[in-house]
């Protein structure tokens, strides 16, 4: 896909990646699994921008089916280190690890369209791909513990005890606008603006 587009100067027309445009104006996507290679370069960005300017805003546009806990935990992180505030919005859909940073966004700064779809449910495992009970063991305590972390996330973001929490997500639930903002995950729909 091309992401470059013209912009007229003093010296004439240059191509300009449309995602570094945004990035100097403090506007970054998760539009893809939070992998690796995704993870490192919000984090980054984030890291950079807070340099700059620990006081501007910057606004994390979200449409993500998920991805690795690990990666999205560690966006989080960063997102608690940086001093900068930072804005939510779900443009599309968010799922599961991806929720985890929409929740994270700047309380009274998390957004969804008013077409969005949200779907969160507790981590769960492919006990196949384990060789031996050793490494699966190990493979669930760490799963246990990655899912109360984000169950732990998810109650702060909502004002309710993990009790409660852990009981609301026990099986996938799905959610429109509406929805997740009645839940507290979010705090208001995005309305048209024209």
């Amino acid at each position: 896909m091309n992401t470059l587009i013209t912009e007229s100067t003093e010296h004439g027309d240059i191509s300009v990646d449309i995602y570094q445009k945004l990035s100097d104006d403090r506007i970054l996507f998760i539009c893809n699994d939070i992998d690796d290679k995704l993870a490192t370069d919000i984090a980054a960005n984030l890291i950079l921008k807070d340099g700059e300017d620990p006081d501007k805003k910057i606004t994390l546009f979200i449409n993500s089916d998920g991805g690795d806990i690990r990666n999205a935990l560690m966006i989080y992180d960063v997102m608690n280190m940086v001093q900068c505030p930072i804005e939510t919005v779900c443009i599309g859909s968010a799922m599961d690890e991806a929720v985890i940073i929409l929740a994270a966004g700047t309380p009274g700064m998390r957004f969804v369209t008013k077409n969005s779809f949200i779907a969160v449910s507790q981590l769960v495992n492919n006990w196949s791909q384990f060789s031996d009970l050793t490494e699966a063991k190990q493979n669930l305590n760490q799963s246990i513990n990655d899912n109360k972390r984000m169950m732990d996330i998810f109650s702060k973001a909502m004002g309710r005890s993990s009790k409660e929490v852990m009981a609301a997500f026990e099986r996938r639930v799905f959610m429109n606008a509406s929805q997740v903002v009645k839940l507290g995950l979010v705090d208001k729909i995005i309305m048209s603006t024209k």
